[in-house]
């Protein structure tokens, strides 16, 4: 079976518990290069993947014809160059989100694609979760989502995003869910209201040209035991609700599954066992593994870091067991071998495109405009 061979340019921490183990692990992609600017990292990781090729210089990446796609996980502000640069080379572009952190931005690249007649997907994974396409198929037979209610929570403000600096938690995480948003109602959306109290937590309410609406908890200031994002929606006929990826319920619709548990995501380095622990119990499964991954980082951190106790545990937390928030399935795997069958197959793109990336820096601006200014945004005029 022929498999798309990809390039993956930034070998960081999101490369590494992500998108180098989801191309190994796919059924129709292979790793062919690793490319960073880092050499000493690049020898770790051709050692603990061994047969990859890797390079420093991404323009050996896209003079090489035997590549065929690009996956970019750098730094954001290098996404929308990178991205420009591999499409003008002739290579199929997988890119993270967001984006870019402007709609201006975001345009460069729509206008770089259709140029380059080349494809361009956008790390918007979620549409490619198992469990969202088979809510938003349910939705659809039930006349669609009119009401949507987002729950997203997680330790953003607190621990992993404070480096963003203020402000930005709406660009960086919560374009994932005003694009899932928009993939549930199949619309655009008309209009955006945004209350905050701190830094890094807002109530957004979205009215989409469907009718339909949407209100978006999001919150920096979630333990990380948190079960981080709940999806629920009321349609024509019933109501709706996913949580954490891997439980889905139905309630009031006649004919359509009514409970349905999905697998955890894996990685080929770490310890697996969740996988096939949190299709059994569902939401309860991934509250333990979260539980007890959040006492284990805590009992680390009280040790002495100083100590071979700290550097052995801290090792056997950060290399062999689950990533806390990799752990369901978000739609990587997916997402990437997605990404390979439009390489090789010219299937139609499913998956969020640059399109899609300029619609949520879009709401992410009109959304920032009502939270500083407290008053509804109609999309018509954001720039």
């Amino acid at each position: 079976m022929k498999k798309a061979a990809l390039a993956v340019v930034g070998c960081g921490k999101l490369a590494q518990n992500q998108h180098i183990s989801n191309i190994i692990k796919s059924r129709n992609a292979r790793l062919h290069t690793l490319c960073d600017l880092n050499g000493e990292l690049l020898k770790d990781l051709t050692r603990r993947f061994p047969g990859t090729a890797s390079c420093t210089d991404i323009g050996q990446v896209l003079a090489n014809p035997e590549i065929d796609g690009v996956v970019i996980a750098t730094r954001e502000d290098m996404h929308v160059p990178l991205a420009v640069q591999a499409l003008s080379a002739g290579k199929h572009v997988y890119v993270e989100k967001p984006l870019a952190e402007t709609p201006e931005d975001c345009a460069k690249v729509v206008s770089a694609e259709k140029i380059s007649g080349k494809k361009l997907l956008v790390g918007m994974n979620r549409r490619m979760a198992p469990a969202y396409r088979d809510a938003r198929e349910i939705l659809n037979r039930n006349g669609g989502a009119k009401a949507i209610f987002y729950r997203i929570a997680d330790a953003y403000a607190i621990d992993w995003g404070k480096s963003f600096g203020p402000g930005k938690r709406l660009i960086h995480e919560v374009c994932h869910i005003f694009d899932i948003c928009r993939f549930m109602t199949g619309s655009d959306v008309r209009s955006v209201y945004c209350l905050s109290t701190r830094r890094d937590e807002e109530n957004i309410v979205l009215q989409f040209e469907s009718g339909a609406t949407a209100m978006i908890l999001s919150s920096g200031y979630a333990p990380w035991e948190t079960p981080k994002e709940h999806f629920e929606a009321v349609a024509e006929v019933g109501v709706l609700t996913v949580d954490e990826f891997c439980e889905l319920n139905t309630y009031g619709m006649p004919g359509e599954v009514l409970n349905k548990k999905y697998p955890g995501h894996s990685h080929v380095e770490r310890e697996q066992s969740h996988v096939s622990w949190i299709a059994d119990a569902g939401l309860a499964g991934i509250v333990g593994l979260r539980r007890m991954l959040a006492d284990r980082q805590r009992e680390v951190e009280a040790l002495d870091h100083d100590s071979e106790e700290y550097r052995r545990r801290r090792d056997f937390l950060d290399h062999r067991l689950p990533h806390i928030n990799y752990s369901v399935d978000k739609g990587w795997l997916g997402a990437i071998e997605h990404f390979a069958d439009v390489i090789l197959d010219g299937v139609p793109v499913e998956a969020a495109t640059a399109e899609d990336a300029l619609s949520a820096a879009r709401i992410t601006r009109a959304a920032v405009i009502s939270r500083a200014e407290n008053r509804i945004v109609a999309m018509e005029d954001v720039d």
